[in-house]
């Protein structure tokens, strides 16, 4: 009986961990146009160099820390990637309708809005990057600056990724 219940928990967890794994999109940038698949190289060239910043301190207070702020990076870079889908998608749009109509003026101009916004918070993530590598210094009173400054740019990023879908029909409903 005994066996039963461990084989029957295995499998549970297997198709858990299958469904978890089928549930990470994969990113690549190299499907869309730039501006945007530049946003997400950016962005995910800030999460490696943040990776190598966790990876060169330590085992300690400091490293957890920092390797969950880690965990809040690959929020960013998801929001980023999914932002960037959209603006492709847009920039496709106004492609295939063409014309100097008013309605396509509309959709440049919020085509540009979502690309400054977006290149904003890329450069903000980047200079999240760089002080979370003066943490490297043991500098362990910066490490809540550097939480709050990632925080903030993925929470930004989350914004700016629900108005995008806001503004194409396709918003998500809110997560808890």
């Amino acid at each position: 009986m005994t066996a039963v219940v461990v084989a029957a928990g295995v499998a549970w967890a297997g198709r858990r961990a299958l469904r978890k794994g089928a549930a990470k999109e994969r990113i690549d940038p190299f499907t869309l146009t730039d501006p945007w698949r530049t946003f997400v190289q950016n962005a995910q060239s800030a999460q490696a160099r943040f990776g190598r910043v966790v990876e060169g301190i330590q085992d300690g207070p400091l490293r957890e820390r920092l390797a969950d702020i880690n965990g809040r990076v690959t929020d960013g870079v998801r929001s980023a990637w999914r932002i960037a889908q959209s603006g492709h998608t847009l920039h496709k749009m106004i492609l295939e309708v063409g014309g100097r109509s008013d309605s396509v003026a509309r959709m440049r101009a919020r085509e540009k809005e979502f690309s400054d916004k977006l290149a904003g918070l890329i450069t903000n993530l980047d200079e999240a990057v760089a002080r979370a590598a003066e943490l490297a210094t043991g500098q362990l009173g910066v490490v809540d600056a550097v939480a709050e400054d990632v925080n903030g740019v993925v929470d930004d990023l989350e914004a700016l990724r629900l108005s995008f879908d806001e503004v194409d029909g396709s918003a998500e409903p809110p997560q808890p």
